[in-house]
């Protein structure tokens, strides 16, 4: 059902009858602006969305644990220590002058 907002001012008490039974549309200039509903329909949607998120949450944080942050090298952070590799060419910044 829908109802404008003057009308729900006026209709308060029925129209918290009625969204004991389904939810109640309030529109503004025939745009809805606003749903009335039942405590428990409103609990039970509430349990629902944040079921999902919970769930969400506990998968990143698994997938974070099981694949932890790496360097370049492919060796973990903590044990790796800084080298050159390679592919990589020393520059005058970098490395010490020898003579």
């Amino acid at each position: 059902m829908s109802i404008s907002i003057a009308q729900s001012r006026q209709q308060l008490s029925s129209l918290i009858a009625l969204a004991q039974q389904q939810p109640q549309f309030i529109t503004n200039r025939n745009k809805p602006v606003a749903v009335l509903v039942s405590t428990d329909y409103f609990a039970s949607h509430q349990a629902a969305a944040r079921t999902d998120a919970q769930s969400l949450f506990d998968r990143v944080q698994g997938l974070r644990e099981k694949f932890a942050p790496q360097d370049d090298t492919g060796l973990d952070a903590a044990t790796s220590s800084p080298r050159q590799t390679a592919w990589q060419r020393g520059n005058a910044f970098s490395d010490t002058l020898q003579n």
